[in-house]
């Protein structure tokens, strides 16, 4: 993966800057096929479908200008575009067929209220949303947008399996490896750009050999926006939905926006739960704006960080641009009608290929953990639900919110995800004692602290600075406590470790200092210094000593 060519606060020069948010827009636009099937849902003619992904394009431009904003508690100030997403896609297409775009705009606003309310209460919900969840989550997402990418790639979208879409589709795949693999750094960056521009130029060359443009031009019409295009309305009978599709969409951008803390970050260690809040607040906030629109809800999109993680380009100026760009053309007429008229398959091919590196990302995440059997039934059960759930068929025999629910694989595995760490994290206390004498050896405290750390999920550099630490301190344990006792006593928390030892013998510092002569015995007291961040000793009057060490995992 490249390394970083602009940091989140850099500067780059203009012609950078808006080349790679024409990146950012190009990768994006595959999602107006959502919008554009709940405007069909609804019934509305083809003048009203095309004002409708208008409106919709607007939406997204104001959401992704919220999320790069930084301060004030809103907006978290990294690359993440608004998208409407597929998340809401079943629930919306339910309620237009049902209520029209009205009722769909009426329930994207609630849905973007709760998910500004989650936002709110993302400390008591942490211990439900686990480091291992959040990267399950990425690799799902990473995957099935790569998956989307690849269906529309070959003809399983919109428009069918055209030959002519198919060969520009595959050429711009071709082109986008090829530049980011072996161009050099500058056009590296601008791998995607490069692409979908040289599908569009196969694919106008292809049509115009075969003297089929005369369709495509047809589908183009400059038909100017419209707001409101329906007043929004509230039936009841459709809100559970999209509360689950909130819910779903906080989740996914808590994952996002962890992703891109450990993208920006190479000390990255764990979540910062505030920049997350902030960013919830505002993918929550631009959701009700997409409301107030009239459209479908809109999400955080995770191929805008594939996209930062390939090229190396992570200055939230792109970010703003983009937001300002997905306005303009928004606001364009017949700028809806062309990007339709683009084959879907080769905005396909820049969502494959940046889904790579929402891959590797969640991958890694996971790779950072201690994995027990609770968790590893949580990830499996995760995975292999997506799975079955992106091919099992329907049936008509279960009720509308459960088909809904099924029609959406990454809400499925979400939800299943969620209910199970829920259910499993009963009984798991988050302290853990051992009595133990020195001449048991090292081997049963390290089983002990890697046994808990599976546990409790923690990352495998914090538990293993803790074994180190214990190793050192069992070196000294036989002239502290001789034949005695020494109990161990392990906290975890959200940000850290306490070992906290007691003994009967000698205080820690005596222990070393009583051998002077000998370096060996001050060699582990300076030792487990440094495996910890802090530690410190007391001793009492019956001859009872502690030691209290405390490893940050931050």
């Amino acid at each position: 993966m490249p390394s970083i060519s602009y940091a989140v606060d850099a500067v780059p020069p203009a012609r950078t800057t808006w080349l790679n948010a024409l990146q950012h827009i190009s990768l994006s636009a595959v999602t107006l096929i959502f919008p554009r099937i709940v405007a069909e849902a609804a019934g509305v003619d083809a003048a009203a479908v095309t004002r409708y992904v208008s409106l919709a394009m607007v939406a997204m431009g104001i959401g992704t200008l919220i999320q790069v904003h930084r301060g004030r508690g809103i907006g978290s100030g990294f690359i993440l575009l608004g998208h409407c997403t597929i998340l809401y896609l079943p629930f919306a297409v339910a309620a237009a067929k049902a209520g029209g775009l009205g009722a769909v705009a009426g329930l994207t606003i609630v849905a973007g209220c709760t998910e500004m309310l989650l936002s709110r209460c993302i400390r008591p919900l942490r211990a439900y949303l686990p480091p291992e969840i959040i990267g399950v989550v990425i690799l799902l997402l990473g995957t099935m947008l790569g998956v989307f990418g690849l269906r529309l790639m070959v003809g399983a979208g919109p428009g069918g399996a055209d030959p002519w879409q198919m060969a520009a589709s595959g050429a711009a795949l071709a082109v986008i490896v090829g530049v980011a693999v072996w161009a050099g750094p500058g056009l590296r960056s601008l791998a995607v750009l490069v692409g979908v521009a040289a599908g569009c130029a196969v694919y106008v060359v292809l049509e115009l050999a075969a003297g089929d443009m005369g369709p495509v031009l047809a589908n183009i019409s400059f038909v100017a926006p419209r707001w409101p295009l329906a007043a929004p309305s509230l039936p009841l009978a459709f809100v559970p939905g999209f509360l689950i599709g909130a819910l779903a969409c906080f989740v996914r951008a808590t994952a996002d926006l962890t992703a891109w803390q450990q993208l920006s970050d190479p000390n990255w260690k764990a979540p910062d739960f505030a920049s997350i809040r902030a960013g919830t607040l505002a993918d929550g906030l631009g959701c009700v704006v997409a409301g107030c629109l009239g459209v479908t809800g809109t999400n955080t999109y995770s191929g805008s960080f594939g996209l930062a993680a390939a090229n190396g380009v992570h200055a939230r100026r792109v970010g703003v641009a983009a937001g300002i760009g997905w306005i303009a053309l928004g606001l364009l007429p017949g700028a809806a009608s062309i990007l339709y008229a683009i084959p879907a398959g080769i905005f396909g091919a820049a969502c494959f290929y940046s889904a790579m590196f929402t891959i590797r990302t969640g991958i890694a995440m996971l790779a950072q953990r201690l994995v027990d059997a609770r968790r590893t039934l949580i990830i499996g059960a995760a995975i292999v639900v997506s799975i079955l759930a992106t091919g099992a068929e329907v049936h008509g025999h279960l009720p509308s919110l459960a088909r809904q629910v099924l029609n959406s694989p990454l809400a499925v595995a979400m939800l299943l995800a969620l209910a199970l760490n829920a259910v499993l994290r009963l009984g798991v206390p988050k302290t853990a004692s051992l009595r133990w004498r020195a001449a048991e050896g090292f081997a049963a405290v390290k089983d002990f602290a890697e046994s808990q750390g599976r546990a409790w999920g923690a990352r495998v550099e914090l538990i293993g600075r803790a074994v180190n630490f214990l190793e050192e301190f069992c070196v000294l344990a036989p002239r502290l406590a001789g034949d005695g006792e020494v109990g161990l006593a392990l906290r975890y928390d959200d940000v850290g470790l306490q070992i906290a030892l007691d003994w009967r013998g000698e205080a820690l510092d005596a222990g070393a200092a009583a051998h002077p002569g000998d370096e060996a015995a001050g060699l582990p007291l300076v030792l487990m210094r440094h495996w910890a961040d802090e530690l410190r000793g007391a001793g009492a009057a019956d001859g009872r000593q502690t030691a209290v060490a405390y490893i940050d995992d931050r």
